[in-house]
């Protein structure tokens, strides 16, 4: 089941507020036995220097290392602190089997993109949201018995092709073991093509494999 929804996050919320025009598309996260939450992120804005004098200040960032720059991007890893309410919600809706496929953030707040196995495992995973005082807003779900297969879906050949790669080298494990610009690498392309690719056909697949029913929640 496929859902899209706001977060009013707390996670990043300085930072960002401190540069209104910045826009961060969310590459990946992850955890380790040491590590509570890592979020690699890219950053768009012309403001960089003021982006991180306020990361610095952000009570939600424990450290930040800057990865990559490209023109008027940057790649950032940011460790969370563990008393952060989302370090304790990507554990649980990794309990749940739930999938981050998409997660962008400004000053209008947080979107999510996400698969769950079913409505009851959303239901969780709102669930615990809501305890920890984080609001939820739906904006759809896509919901259903799959109807066609993925050989049947109506993706590009560039989009087939990066998604067959994604799962031959790991990018959808968990952990993953590869980036964006580790997979543009093995077709080609640079990290922000592997993105838009890559997003494009995850979109195609989900749309065409469930029912065309969409419910929407307030």
């Amino acid at each position: 089941m496929f859902v899209q929804f706001t977060l009013d996050s707390p996670l990043l919320d300085r930072a960002v507020s401190a540069v209104p025009d910045i826009s961060l598309d969310i590459e990946k996260l992850d955890s380790s036995p040491t590590v509570p939450l890592r979020v690699v992120f890219w950053a768009r804005s012309e403001s960089f220097d003021e982006f991180e004098d306020a990361l610095a200040l952000d009570s939600t960032v424990e450290e930040y290392t800057v990865l990559a720059t490209e023109h008027s991007k940057r790649l950032y890893s940011v460790v969370v602190p563990e008393h952060v309410p989302c370090v304790e919600l990507y554990a649980r809706s990794v309990d749940l089997h739930g999938v981050v496929i998409g997660a962008s953030c400004n000053s209008a707040g947080w979107t999510m993109e996400m698969l769950f196995p079913d409505r009851d495992a959303f239901s969780s995973f709102r669930h615990a949201c809501e305890e920890a005082d984080l609001s939820v807003t739906v904006g759809s779900i896509h919901s259903g018995q799959v109807d066609r297969t993925t050989a049947d879906a109506d993706l590009t050949p560039p989009q087939r092709e990066i998604l067959s790669r994604a799962v031959e080298v790991g990018y959808f494990d968990i952990p993953r073991e590869t980036t964006l610009r580790g997979l543009g690498d093995e077709v080609g392309v640079s990290g922000q093509a592997a993105s838009e690719r890559l997003r494009r056909g995850m979109e195609t697949l989900v749309r065409e494999s469930l029912t065309d029913h969409l419910d929407h929640e307030e």
